[in-house]
């Protein structure tokens, strides 16, 4: 028994048929699908219509070359004419017992369909006695013959076969470059995803620097104003007492005018640098507030572009 699995696995390959990726099985499944598709099409469109694949019911078919809960006698005549012709003729029993048990399964839903399929299809092939012979037999019994026959009038060729195999390996080979390409593409969004968020990280830094600035220079025109103000009512005392003393010049004698001369020169030049002062603070104030346009500009521009990035953030996540 040993050798005879060491010949089925090695000679008939279906070693394939237990690898970790079983290729071998995936292949007959692609196989089967399309010789059901196109000599049972009814058949076929039922069963996908109620969710049936060939995986749910086949597999066993071709793992166990319909050992595992096929009778006996039919199973013995399914060995023998594989160790003669090769495992493909597993094919033709397949479609055969199919196509023997079509019209009962085109009359099944999803639950009836798998268990017919995997436990029921042999019934089709056997013996129903009635009277004495009835009661002669105890046993069951099978048309094999039959069985074999209607499995050798199902015409499947080796160049069909090698036709859906060649049209599986390139189905695999598409979805291999596919995974492949969606890897890619998986990889670069995330390389992509890095470093957008590495960049709203910085343009973050970036933009707690400029509202500290912000609030510096606003600080800085506030101050700036409040002197200004307080320059400008020093002018404005200062004007007064000019104009009050010019008063008591003209109306004092001459010497007293000498005596407040001095004075009056000390107050206009104390006069004159205050105006240069107030000038001075004047334009700084311009400058100040030509500097807050442009941090206010420079902090909506970073704010937008903030935004921006987050929105393509949020897209690549989704895309993940």
């Amino acid at each position: 028994a040993f050798c005879v699995l060491v010949k089925i696995m090695k000679f008939y390959n279906l070693r394939g048929h237990f690898l970790p990726g079983m290729d071998g099985l995936q292949l007959r499944l692609f196989q089967f699908d399309h010789l059901v598709e196109e000599m049972l099409p009814k058949l076929h469109q039922h069963l996908r219509s109620q969710g049936i694949n060939s995986s749910m019911y086949a597999s066993q078919w071709f793992m166990t070359l319909f050992a595992y809960k096929f009778p006996l006698p039919l199973v013995f005549r399914i060995y023998d004419t594989i160790f003669m012709e090769g495992i493909e003729s597993i094919f033709r029993f397949s479609i055969a017992l199919l196509k023997k048990n079509e019209k009962k399964l085109l009359e099944m839903d999803f639950e009836q369909l798998l268990e017919y399929l995997k436990s029921g299809l042999f019934e089709s092939y056997q013996v129903t006695a009635t009277g004495v012979l009835a009661q002669l037999i105890t046993d069951t019994q099978y048309k094999t013959n039959e069985f074999v026959k209607d499995a050798y009038n199902i015409r499947i060729t080796p160049k069909k076969l090698t036709k859906y195999q060649q049209a599986y390996y390139a189905q695999q080979e598409a979805e291999k470059r596919r995974l492949m390409s969606e890897a890619e593409a998986i990889e670069k969004i995330k390389t992509n995803n890095y470093h957008l968020t590495n960049q709203v990280k910085y343009l973050e830094s970036n933009l707690q620097e400029l509202n500290r600035e912000h609030v510096e220079l606003a600080n800085e025109l506030v101050n700036t104003k409040v002197e200004l103000a307080k320059v400008k009512d020093d002018n404005e005392e200062l004007q007064m007492t000019a104009s009050d003393l010019r008063k008591v010049l003209q109306a004092q004698p001459i010497e007293i005018e000498n005596n407040y001369k001095e004075q009056i020169d000390s107050l206009t030049q104390k006069n004159v640098t205050l105006i240069e002062r107030n000038n001075t603070l004047e334009d700084q104030l311009a400058g100040l507030e030509k500097m807050l346009i442009e941090m206010k500009m420079r902090y909506a521009e970073s704010e937008n572009e903030r935004e921006l990035l987050k929105r393509r953030l949020n897209d690549l996540k989704k895309a993940l």
